[in-house]
């Protein structure tokens, strides 16, 4: 397997135009694909109704980083009739909108050292009963860089 060249935007072969829309939000080099023509959106580990965000608290600034991704989403939102999650349910274009602001909630509560009354860490809600370990983890590691801690 050859990796592509850094700057490739799209996806080179004779199938549907895919756009790469690459961030370092989840980790190292993450993309989320853009099938344009189908306006589907994959979106990688991001944009889950299920799970909270995923940090990459190996970055110099995660928080910031995971943002800029979802901004990045923002400015394709109104092509995408589908999302498309590595995780959890597919959703229609009424819930992009939704997943990127659940999602920039959950990030601003854990830079405030909260978000542990995001809906997907509810009990009743649980897609696993680690998910509630994942978030004190990121809690307490975006605590100590902030000085919080």
């Amino acid at each position: 397997m050859t990796g592509l060249p850094s700057d490739t935007d799209r996806i080179p072969w004779d199938g549907p135009s895919v756009r790469i829309i690459e961030h370092q939000a989840h980790a190292a080099g993450h993309a989320a694909l853009l099938i344009e023509e189908h306006r589907v959106l994959v979106a990688g580990d991001m944009l889950s109704d299920v799970l909270i965000p995923f940090l990459d608290l190996n970055t110099a600034e995660p928080i910031d980083d995971y943002l800029a991704a979802l901004r990045l989403f923002e400015v394709v939102v109104d092509d995408i009739d589908v999302v498309i999650p590595g995780h959890g349910s597919v959703g229609g274009a009424d819930e992009v909108r939704t997943r990127i602001e659940q999602d920039r909630a959950y990030v601003h509560a854990l830079h405030g050292g909260g978000g542990a009354d995001d809906p997907r860490l509810q009990p009743s809600a649980m897609h696993g009963a680690w998910l509630p370990d994942v978030h004190a983890r990121q809690l307490q590691q975006v605590r100590q860089r902030e000085g919080l801690a």
